[in-house]
């Protein structure tokens, strides 16, 4: 009879202690990932530009980030002010988790125009910017678009919004500079 090699008992342990982690490994693993999002925890405001409209204008709000669902999701509110060139602001909540089978980010995208839902992935980040990948799903022809956050301090970060246009470039719909208080 041969000898094991040593190598094949320490693939079977390590094969062994990853399976016994099961749920509660993969939370954990959850929960570590999400402390990468935890600037965007807090309240604090934005303004910025609207681009992507027939008559551009300047934005400003307020938002609200908090860790829900046991833990498992950070959600961020974000509620723009009406002002005379915006008598309907925007509205949104954004939902971010971290999927460890799939190994990156993802998130939820839901907001007051009555009509828009999207779900996307990050890789996470590179550097201090963060991208999602977004599919919106009601539009019928599901067009992609991006949500870049970039870190500027441990209490300034900024949301660049893109879409593709037709011929399949990025087009930049919006942007903001946030500040947490």
């Amino acid at each position: 009879m041969k000898p094991t090699p040593l190598t094949l008992y320490a693939t079977i342990a390590c094969a062994s202690s990853l399976m016994c982690l099961g749920p509660a490994g993969a939370q954990d693993e959850t929960s570590s990932q999400l402390e990468q999002l935890s600037g965007f925890l807090g309240d604090g405001t934005c303004t910025g530009k609207l681009l992507a409209t027939k008559s551009p204008h300047t934005t400003s709000g307020k938002f609200h980030g908090e860790k829900t669902l046991d833990g498992h999701w950070v959600v961020i509110r974000y509620d723009g002010q009406a002002t005379s060139s915006d008598s309907k602001p925007y509205h949104v909540a954004q939902y971010f988790s971290y999927d460890p089978k799939a190994g990156h980010f993802v998130d939820v995208l839901l907001d007051n125009s009555g009509e828009s839902y999207s779900a996307g992935s990050s890789s996470g980040w590179q550097g201090d910017a963060i991208t999602f990948e977004n599919t919106d799903f009601t539009s019928g022809h599901h067009p992609l678009f991006r949500d870049v956050f970039t870190r500027h301090s441990a209490l300034v970060v900024s949301h660049t919004g893109y879409e593709r246009d037709k011929h399949g470039k990025w087009i930049k719909t919006d942007e903001e500079m946030c500040s947490r208080m």
